[in-house]
């Protein structure tokens, strides 16, 4: 007489943690642990019994491979795996807005630098455009022309305090016309022809290249 099925007369170890092993006799588990050859069961000639012994080896084999150390490192592996994802799982649903948030700010400033990257070549034209009036030929044009304006403003002066011609009373250009007295014109023309000849000597120095700018 055989034993009654581990589930009900065998509560070990092993049918806690195999469930799959719970309908097996204390012979078949004897058997799957090696310590006995595995019983015949006369049953097994027929059909139905041999699709139950397919099903007691499988239950064998599937304990028996639950039982190995290798596979239970691998579960725990396993185990810890999806541990790890689920945690990176959780922080990734918390960066999700902020994410978001960055996400916008960067298409902003990316619409913004466009936007100043149209522009950059009017930018840069209006910018040679302002530097060339500072390069050294358009100063030193620059300077020739004034000193030609001081030296036709003092000869204007000249020849109104010589014919005795009213002339305006201040450089500003809007001043109203007056009789020069000598005081007046020996200052202002005097004046006048210093500047005139200072910037002369610099325009005649530049052009002979004795004048060096320095940035």
């Amino acid at each position: 007489m055989t034993d009654s099925p581990a589930s009900s007369s065998l509560q070990t170890r092993l049918t806690h943690t195999f469930p799959q092993t719970s309908g097996l006799t204390r012979e078949d588990l004897q058997a799957l642990l090696g310590e006995t050859p595995l019983p015949y069961h006369p049953q097994h000639a027929s059909t139905d019994s041999g699709q139950d012994q397919r099903a007691a080896d499988a239950a064998y084999f599937e304990a028996f491979f639950h039982s190995l150390p290798q596979a239970q490192q691998l579960y725990a592996q396993h185990a810890a795996l999806l541990r790890t994802n689920e945690e990176k799982a959780q922080k990734n649903t918390q960066l999700q807005k902020p994410l978001e948030e960055l996400r916008t700010e960067t298409q902003q400033l990316f619409d913004r630098a466009k936007s100043l990257e149209a522009e950059l070549p009017r930018l840069e034209k209006q910018m040679n455009d302002e530097y060339r009036r500072f390069a050294p030929s358009a100063l030193h044009f620059s300077l020739t022309q004034s000193a030609s304006k001081l030296n036709d403003r003092s000869e204007d002066l000249a020849n109104a305090y010589v014919e005795g011609l009213p002339y305006p009373t201040d450089e500003s250009g809007t001043a109203p016309e007056a009789m020069l007295d000598d005081v007046s014109f020996v200052r202002r023309y005097k004046a006048q022809r210093t500047l005139y000849h200072k910037r002369r000597i610099v325009a005649d120095r530049w052009a002979r290249g004795q004048v060096h700018w320095t940035d």
